[in-house]
This record gives C-alpha cells, structure tokens and sequence, in this order.
C-alpha cells in the first residue's frame, strides 16, 4: 500500500471516528453531551451520574456527567466491545492524555489536551502501527510543525 493510499484510509477512519464521538485534535472545544428532549414543557433537569451513550454504528461512548458535563475518564468502544478511543474531562473540556485506536487495535493516534486545547506532540499512525505524522501543538492550541 503507498503512503497515499495509507493517508486517504486512515484519513477515512478519523472521519469515521470523529463521526462517532472521538474528539479531533485542534478541537479546542468541550465535547457535546447528548441533546435534551425540546418538546417537553419544562426543561430537563442535567443528566448526572455514568452514561452509556450508544453511537450509530453500534458502538458505545461511557462516562461520567455532573450537571450535564462530562467529566472523569471517558471511553469510547467500537461495536465489537474493543476500545476505540479514552480521553479525561475536567469541567466539560478535555485534560491530558488521549488515545484513538484503529478497529485493529493498534493506536491511530496519541496526544495531550490542556483545558481543551490539543498541546505538544500529537503521533499519528497507520494500522500497521507504523508512525506516520508527528504534530507538535503549542500552549494555545496552534500547530508549530
């Protein structure tokens, strides 16, 4: 397989993780928690407590939400049970290590938020687990190569 055709796959399994709840890098923005129901007369009142979040795909996102935020460890798991991504909230944005991984287990890519903002080094891999690109993201969130 060329580079290229290893860049357009992989480019279409972050697409389709992203479609599923994994957060991209660059985001810089808290993940979305599920909508409420807007037909009801009075609002819901947040979700708190573990949530099992089901993705369209059959597979699942589980976690933790405190006044309807995200908070704690978050997992997101493909419809085989196998992990597709782990990430850790803190007040609704992302903080610290996260890692996505292709359907075959191995990681498609690793890095670090800080307060939402993806920060330092950011390691991308084909499925073979072969590194493929390398991002290096500063204090603000900006890409510096």
């Amino acid at each position: 397989m060329t580079v290229t055709a290893m860049l357009r796959s992989s480019c279409f399994v972050l697409m389709l993780a992203l479609s599923q709840g994994c957060t991209p890098p660059n985001a810089g923005t808290p993940a979305s928690t599920p909508a409420a129901d807007t037909t009801a007369s009075t609002p819901a009142a947040p979700a708190n407590g573990p949530q099992v979040i089901h993705t369209k795909d059959g597979g699942r996102m589980e976690g933790e939400l405190i006044e309807g935020v995200r908070t704690g460890p978050w997992t997101s798991y493909f419809p085989d049970g196998s992990v597709r991504s782990r990430v850790t909230y803190r007040n609704g944005k992302e903080e610290g290590p996260t890692e996505v991984f292709h359907a075959n287990g191995m990681p498609y890519y690793t890095g670090h938020y800080h307060q939402g903002l993806t920060v330092g080094d950011w390691v991308f891999y084909d499925p073979l687990g072969k590194e493929v690109r390398r991002v290096t993201y500063d204090s603000t969130g900006v890409a510096q190569r």
